[in-house]
């Protein structure tokens, strides 16, 4: 019925509706309207297209007056822990495909007994918690994107979910990223990969360290200080010192300055 509704009957042609093994595709003639774009979709203004129809349909009941069918997309999807449709302008036609994907039992139970205790997730929090299932981190650049936010307000709600417990948070400045809470990741994946997810890979680990030092080196900041170490990677002061030294013997240019717990390590080219 979305498709119906902001198809342009200008241009000839059908609401086509693919169904491949791994995909649903639904497609209508028209581009996007009023700035909207696959970019800001989420939280852009709602435009009709075609008023009167919209109208109509809405007296029938077949849609809502809201304007909400995109949120109740995604909202639908990801409750379930599916991933969100991929919405797409090509040419002059609009492209949603929704992957094939399995029900997320215990991620569906999770949202349900949430609501029970009156928490209601927005679209945004289903996101990142989907992201962060899949991945093991989030920073706030990507979480902008994800979620259609400004950098101000993912943080917002990113700290918003850190106080809930949802998530956790480490490193500082440029180099914060969020990754979910362990217990609650191994609720809802039963992998028992909780952990490993949680960046304790050695050389992972080493990477990014190296990355913030590097980052922090062209913008003229500090390094990193053996507390900072332990945030970044999650590791007790014995791994992060072990860590430290297979990566100085590795990478030359990094140099510690202090002693003991007022050493930190900096990138000097």
């Amino acid at each position: 019925m979305n498709a119906f509704c902001h198809a342009d009957f200008r241009i000839p042609g059908p609401i086509m509706v693919k169904l491949f093994p791994d995909r649903l595709e639904i497609s209508n003639n028209g581009g996007f309207i009023a700035g909207i774009t696959p970019n800001n979709i989420l939280h852009h203004q709602p435009a009709a297209r075609n008023p009167l129809l919209v109208e109509a349909l809405t007296r029938l009941r077949l849609v809502n007056r809201g304007n909400l069918g995109i949120n109740r997309m995604f909202n639908a999807l990801l409750m379930e822990g599916k991933e969100p449709p991929i919405i797409q302008e090509i040419g002059e036609s609009v492209v949603v495909t929704f992957l094939k994907r399995e029900l997320n039992a215990a991620f569906r139970l999770f949202v349900a007994e949430e609501s029970k205790r009156g928490k209601i997730f927005a679209v945004d929090e289903l996101l990142l918690l989907q992201y962060l299932l899949r991945h093991p981190e989030v920073d706030t650049a990507t979480a902008s994107v994800l979620c259609q936010r400004s950098e101000t307000e993912i943080r917002e709600r990113l700290a918003a979910m850190e106080s809930q417990g949802y998530i956790e948070h480490g490193g500082t400045k440029r180099g914060a990223y969020w990754c979910i809470d362990p217990a609650l990741h191994a609720n809802l994946a039963g992998d028992g990969q909780a952990e490993k997810r949680r960046r304790i890979d050695w050389e992972a680990a080493k990477t990014r360290v190296l990355s913030i030092l590097m980052e922090r080196a062209k913008r003229g900041e500090p390094g990193l200080t053996n507390k900072e170490i332990r945030q970044v990677t999650h590791f007790d002061r014995s791994q992060a010192y072990r860590l430290m030294t297979e990566l100085r013997g590795e990478n030359p240019a990094v140099k510690p300055s202090g002693r003991g717990r007022y050493t930190h390590y900096d990138y000097c080219e």
